[in-house]
């Protein structure tokens, strides 16, 4: 390797090789989604049940049992979306996390960073150098999956706003972590993917947690809605931010701004863990 240029193609190739059988597989779930919400009429079974739904709530009459059987026969074609829309978001999303692996942590548990460290090249630019290889990996892994996604026909409670909006959110929630999971594993911390996408999960949590209406009138609550944004993992702030791709919606400034922080605080943590790790590679 003998410029950056050849080591960020480099670890790209080396990306692709030890994830494509992954990648494969998500994108066969999106094709999925797809193949099952053309095949069936996963919107317009929507519109039929709710239609037929709120006409027993409001006469209330029992439904015939054709209307029970048509129920039943959708509610069951929804479900299985449901769990195969789930799969396919969950795996696009551990995908990400996985992708930069034990990049600097399992070479620095094995000794093989002192190869690196040998090198005329800082360690910090070394590994950011792969690191951007790696991304650009990722980011062509979730633009792929964000098509696929884009060319399904969901439901109306499912569809993004736009299909460039729902593209745009695949890739920037998968870069993120991506981001996250690299900036771990320059800590020096094993198993980063694991550890990211923990972190990922309870952010969810909180933040249904603090969109409680029934919270609202706790002012602990109120404080922290207006400090977590800033430590969680922001995929509300990601649905505000999209929302202005492709649609008539204000741009959300405020949404851009504290996506740049994100992304910025994970790559300034990850520059910190490669310096430290340059003054000390192996583990004493």
């Amino acid at each position: 390797m003998n410029g950056p240029m050849n080591i960020v193609a480099a670890s790209l190739r080396n990306a692709v090789r030890r994830k494509w059988k992954f990648a494969l597989v998500v994108f066969l779930l999106g094709a999925g989604v797809v193949a099952l919400s053309h095949a069936y009429d996963l919107a317009g079974t929507f519109e039929r049940i709710q239609a037929a739904s709120e006409q027993i709530e409001s006469e209330g009459t029992e439904p015939s049992a054709e209307e029970v059987e048509a129920m039943a026969i959708g509610a069951g074609m929804f479900a299985l979306f449901g769990l195969l829309n789930l799969a396919f978001g969950f795996c696009t999303i551990l995908f990400a996390f996985l992708m930069p692996g034990g990049i600097v942590a399992d070479e620095r548990r094995s000794g093989a960073i002192m190869l690196w460290a040998q090198h005329p090249m800082p360690l910090r630019a070394f590994y950011l150098q792969r690191y951007a290889g790696i991304q650009v990996a990722t980011l062509a892994a979730l633009a792929v999956f964000g098509l696929t996604a884009a060319v399904a026909d969901m439901p109306p409670q499912a569809a993004p706003t736009t299909a460039l909006g729902g593209v745009a959110s695949i890739c920037l929630t998968g870069v993120l972590a991506c981001a996250i999971s690299f900036a771990i594993t320059a800590l020096g911390i094993r198993r980063a993917a694991l550890v990211g996408l923990l972190y990922y999960l309870l952010s969810g949590a909180v933040g249904s947690l603090l969109e409680n209406p029934a919270l609202e009138t706790v002012a602990a609550v109120e404080s922290a809605r207006a400090v977590l944004p800033f430590f969680i993992f922001p995929s509300g702030v990601m649905n505000d931010l999209v929302a202005g791709f492709g649609s008539e919606a204000a741009w959300d400034w405020g949404a851009t701004g504290l996506t740049v922080y994100h992304f910025a605080l994970w790559t300034g943590i990850a520059w910190l863990g490669l310096r430290r790790l340059e003054k000390r590679p192996l583990k004493l």
